[in-house]
């Protein structure tokens, strides 16, 4: 993301002038300006909101104080401001792209592409609004063309360490690896200090195997604009390599997806095990999974790991980077989750009425991750390949937004008679009780496949062309999960493709009775 101060021509205005001098206005202007710059972001808001306080209607005072309310996350104060600048000004290019910018964040991506044309046809040299453009034209799938404008940004200024930075994150999901990575280090050494070039960097070395750099360059993931969400803000300090000693207290926070938790929470126990003393923060609505499966006695809600006041913590997804994780280095690849006897009989004498065997299906993400991991998720109708030549019943594992799609495909008289009883069933350790009574299971890349891995369940995951870096670039096999099978697209969005090769594969599986 690029976002610009419209530049002024200004005198040399002494540090110390205030509002009770008899400068005008415009000199107010030059010297918010000057302090905007200079990276004084409390002086520059004060002679802003003065100058608009003063009924100042100056375009560029309004758009360059939308920037400052822009990065602080007040979209809606900033999009208030860059909305009148425009109206002052309508041909004012860098307000357009901010105004990009602002709907981006709010999701509203056909707006956020009509404000970067926009800014484009004003000014075509303004090369941040390409580079912008690229970025939701990414968002929006369309990838070649995102490819083309960013490259289009960099012709205009090849030091554009941030076009840079977005040509390499859109040319990994194009699967031009060498080529993103060659961006992306160019990126990082024009500006070294670039988290989101390290971030994208990561995926690549991670992807091609090299953990041990790709790890490293993972932790950027808490230093860039957007930083990976923690589900608690400790007190105390952060563990680091000087101070990972055992018999030491250790608070673990979960980050990011539901998912993530579930795959890396395995090595909890490993870590007591090893002589740390371990309180485990996690997403409440898998505190009784973790309970059951012996990670946890006493899981931690976000406001009580907040108060813990002794020894160090470290985010959950850091642990494989401290305990050198690796293909050859697993750690832990023993099925580590675990629903308890009574809910498995409990759906057993629901499920197993049926005589056809039984698969369990998860076909759509989560929204919110789908906006960088675009293309994981497939249409449900597209699961009606397994119906050919397999006498199959499906038993849908989707919660929430995807499973209406439910009601409109053409075999939906194929899920069990306890579907609706399932539907309404959101704990994930009744959800493990159900995985457990199911022959196989068959998902795109979401929790399910985690869960389901973990329990050691026999489980094919369906991959996009260039998936996310958990599953690597080649093979039907994860050492995260040896009861895992992996498929992937052979080209990309080619869903129909794969799902008759599943199909195939599954006649196969009932032949031999799953």
């Amino acid at each position: 993301m690029q976002i610009f101060l419209v530049p002024l021509c200004a005198g040399k205005i002494k540090e110390n002038s205030s509002f009770s001098t008899s400068n005008s206005n415009q000199k107010i202007k030059e010297q918010a300006i000057l302090f905007h710059k200079k990276g004084e972001i409390i002086k520059a808001i004060k002679y802003y909101q003065y100058l608009i306080d003063s009924n100042f209607k100056d375009p560029r005072v309004f758009s360059n104080y939308a920037i400052i309310l822009y990065d602080i996350g007040k979209l809606k104060e900033a999009e208030e401001l860059v909305l009148s600048a425009i109206e002052i000004k309508p041909d004012l290019a860098e307000a357009h792209n901010t105004l990009g910018n602002i709907f981006r964040d709010q999701s509203k991506l056909i707006e956020a592409e009509r404000s970067f044309r926009k800014a484009i046809e004003i000014k075509p040299s303004l090369g941040g609004a390409y580079s912008n453009l690229g970025n939701v034209l990414s968002d929006l799938g369309k990838l070649k063309e995102a490819e083309l404008n960013t490259r289009k940004a960099i012709d205009l200024n090849p030091n554009s360490h941030t076009a840079l930075s977005n040509l390499g994150s859109t040319l990994i999901d194009l699967g031009k690896l060498n080529e993103a990575e060659k961006s992306l280090r160019k990126a990082i050494k024009i500006e070294p200090r670039f988290a989101e070039a390290y971030f994208n960097l990561s995926f690549i070395e991670l992807l091609k195997g090299d953990y041990k750099s790709g790890q490293e360059h993972y932790e950027f993931r808490f230093k860039k604009k957007n930083p990976s969400y923690l589900y608690a803000n400790p007190i105390i300090k952060r563990l680091d390599d000087t101070n990972f000693k055992k018999e030491e207290k250790l608070l673990v926070v979960s980050e990011q997806g539901l998912g993530d938790t579930l795959q890396y929470m395995r090595y909890i126990p490993y870590l007591r095990k090893s002589g740390f003393e371990i309180s485990f923060c996690a997403q409440p609505k898998l505190h009784t999974l973790i309970k059951a499966s012996n990670i946890d006695a006493n899981p931690l809600s976000p406001e009580e790991a907040n108060k813990v006041s002794e020894g160090y913590w470290l985010p959950l997804l850091s642990i494989p980077m401290y305990l050198k994780v690796s293909p050859k280095n697993p750690i832990i690849s023993k099925p580590y989750i675990y629903p308890n006897d009574e809910l498995i009989e409990k759906w057993r004498n629901l499920i197993n009425t049926e005589t056809k065997p039984i698969i369990g299906i998860n076909w759509q993400g989560n929204t919110e991750t789908e906006k960088t991991y675009h293309g994981r998720s497939i249409p449900l109708e597209f699961f009606s390949s397994l119906l050919n030549n397999n006498d199959i019943l499906m038993l849908s594992l989707q919660k929430g937004f995807g499973s209406e799609q439910i009601k409109d495909c053409s075999f939906k008289d194929k899920f069990v008679k306890c579907q609706k009883l399932i539907d309404s069933t959101w704990d994930f350790l009744e959800n493990a009780a159900i995985i457990s009574n199911c022959d196989l299971i068959i998902t795109c890349d979401t929790s399910i496949a985690h869960l389901a891995g973990g329990m050691g369940k026999k489980v094919w995951l369906l991959l996009r062309e260039r998936p996310f870096w958990t599953w690597g670039l080649r093979g039907d096999r994860t050492f995260w999960y040896p009861s895992m099978k992996l498929f992937r697209q052979k080209q990309m969005h080619n869903w129909p493709e794969l799902m008759l090769r599943v199909s195939k594969e599954l006649k196969k599986e009932i032949e031999e009775r799953i």
